[in-house]
């Protein structure tokens, strides 16, 4: 019954393409959900859905994402009037692009948040006492895995530092791609976000700022970060990707 009542709503609600945020985790994409929830073309999933990622195989072998999960969302919270797609935030997204263009039938839109591994190592994992969110080798897989899809036309790149740093540009990149205007309500988001929480937060969403670049040249985070750059491949990254200070 939510699936079939789960599939009306979407194909009544939403005329655009969906659209996915993925990417290591603790690299902003909570913050990237917030800033489109609040533009007035995009429903945004409040919580992440993980779809692809605990996808079941069926007895042909094939893969069956979980998409009750995306319809039980669409029928139990409020979907604004001028919504015209849907907008869902799982890190993980990143892994499972191929299977996302399967799906969708080339019909979809994914955006790919990067942030310097050396910053998102320090990020405390809140129910771990002593213990770090992401380790070394997660960053590394995981920024590895979405680059093979840079040049892919349903996938934008950006990096963390920039929508930060340069938020107008970086958000009228976004809008570019997804084909959306410029409104006022995204250029003033935090006034306007409808996830202001997420599972990812344990805290209401905050307005940007850049304390959180640059952690990495303290001196108390030297021997964590070491842990990053003594490993080859992410000497690698960070250079390709010009973290390079």
């Amino acid at each position: 019954m939510i699936t079939l009542i789960g599939k009306r709503i979407e194909k009544k609600k939403f005329t655009s393409p969906p659209v996915y945020i993925g990417g290591c985790g603790r690299s902003g994409t909570t913050l990237l959900l917030s800033m489109l929830s609040s533009h007035p073309e995009i429903f945004a999933c409040p919580r992440e859905l993980n779809i692809f990622e605990d996808a079941l195989i069926d007895k042909n072998g094939k893969k069956k994402p979980l998409f009750y999960r995306l319809y039980r969302t669409l029928i139990f919270r409020r979907i604004k009037k001028t919504a015209t797609r849907y907008c869902e935030k799982s890190p993980s997204n990143i892994k499972h692009i191929e299977l996302m263009d399967k799906v969708h039938a080339g019909k979809f839109q994914l955006i790919q948040i990067i942030r310097d591994g050396r910053d998102v190592v320090l990020s405390r994992h809140p129910r771990k006492k002593e213990g770090f969110w992401v380790e070394p080798e997660r960053w590394i897989n995981d920024v590895k895995t979405g680059l093979r899809y840079f040049e892919h036309p349903n996938v934008h790149t950006l990096k963390y530092e920039d929508l930060v740093n340069d938020f107008k540009r970086t958000i009228e990149d976004i809008c570019r791609f997804l084909n959306i205007p410029v409104s006022n309500e995204i250029l003033d988001w935090h006034e306007h976000a409808t996830v202001r929480q997420n599972n990812a937060l344990f805290n209401e969403i905050t307005k940007i700022h850049g304390s959180s670049i640059g952690k990495w040249k303290r001196p108390e985070n030297k021997h964590r970060v070491a842990q990053l750059t003594k490993l080859p491949e992410a000497v690698k990254l960070l250079k390709q990707l010009k973290y390079t200070e």
